[in-house]
């Protein structure tokens, strides 16, 4: 995996506990390092069982420092890893919930990079637990790593599967190839995903594309006063155009083009992860409530990407903050 940004020293995270998708994330991770000289910090969550005193007795505090440091004893396996791979690497472990415990730590990191499944072939289909949590509350960016294991065969749903109709579909299945794409709306996040994903294809020497998607009806005549409410086609390329001149301010010689779909913007970008280097996406829908919780296309492009994809916080100022520094 090409890197990403510009990094200093002990800015990347990452999120171990063992199993095969987390140790293809830490590769992921160390490779970033390596190309920008920084360093790691290796960190692991672990949890003490209660257990109700009318059926056991309090678990002993030689059992819980046991698990707390058989935790840190594998984060360590993971830190001599990377140095012995000439990366300055540090180890956590952490107790408390998974999630929780990799969000605080995102507060002190540019960078954050988790495996994307579960441990088993049903789990493997949805994003696991921990990093959805983790994804919806980091304070950075995160690098969601899709699990490559040729024993799952081909774990994304056959095109007519992801939503919409055939002749939809039509339009959806374009082809990106090695290219970073970054999927856009028409809200305010939009240009904070658009920088983060043209530092991404500038550092690795590809193309952008910004994708849009319009919904099916966004073109057909309306009531009036409906134009304030939902935009046309044409509000859409106009919004990227402006995304693509914002961009070439800050980023001369970068080829960018844009695509406009027609339909499902989760079905695009799925379908766009088969054949980019890398999507960019934002967390959040615009409600309030929704604010709070990882956006339902970022979940579902999440969920059954093939590429890595790379989630960027809505609320940027910190993050913006940190990598002026």
């Amino acid at each position: 995996m090409t890197a990403l940004f510009t990094l200093s020293p002990a800015d990347i995270l990452i999120g171990v506990d063992g199993s095969d998708n987390s140790r293809q994330a830490f590769a992921t991770a160390v490779a970033i390092a390596q190309e920008h000289n920084c360093s790691i910090r290796v960190v692991g969550a672990y949890s003490v069982p209660v257990i109700p005193r009318r059926h056991a007795p309090t678990i002993a505090d030689d059992r819980h420092r046991s698990i707390g440091n058989s935790t840190q004893e594998l984060l360590e396996e993971f830190a001599a890893q990377a140095r012995s791979a000439g990366v300055e690497a540090s180890a956590q472990a952490i107790e408390g919930d998974a999630g929780e415990v990799l969000a605080e730590a995102s507060r002190y990191s540019r960078l954050a990079v988790v495996g994307k499944r579960g441990r088993n072939r049903l789990a493997s289909r949805l994003l696991g637990t921990v990093s959805g949590a983790f994804v919806a509350r980091s304070h950075c960016p995160v690098l969601v790593v899709p699990f490559q294991d040729s024993d799952l065969g081909d774990d994304v749903p056959a095109r007519e599967n992801l939503g919409g109709s055939a002749s939809e579909g039509q339009h959806n299945w374009l082809s990106f190839e090695d290219e970073v794409v970054a999927g856009v709306d028409m809200g305010s996040s939009a240009l904070p995903v658009a920088e983060v994903a043209a530092r991404a294809a500038e550092l690795s020497g590809r193309r952008l594309a910004f994708v849009s998607a319009v919904p099916a009806d966004a073109g057909a005549s309306r009531g009036a006063g409906a134009e304030d409410s939902a935009p046309t086609d044409r509000a859409y390329a106009h919004h990227l155009e402006e995304l693509v001149s914002a961009v070439k301010e800050h980023h001369e010689g970068l080829a960018v083009r844009l695509e406009l779909a027609e339909g499902s913007a989760a079905a695009t970008l799925i379908e766009a992860t088969r054949t980019a280097a890398l999507v960019v996406l934002g967390t959040r829908g615009r409600g309030g409530v929704a604010s709070l919780l990882l956006g339902s296309v970022s979940r579902s492009v999440l969920n059954q990407a093939r590429s890595p994809v790379l989630i960027v916080p809505n609320s940027t100022s910190e993050v913006d903050a940190r990598n002026s520094t």
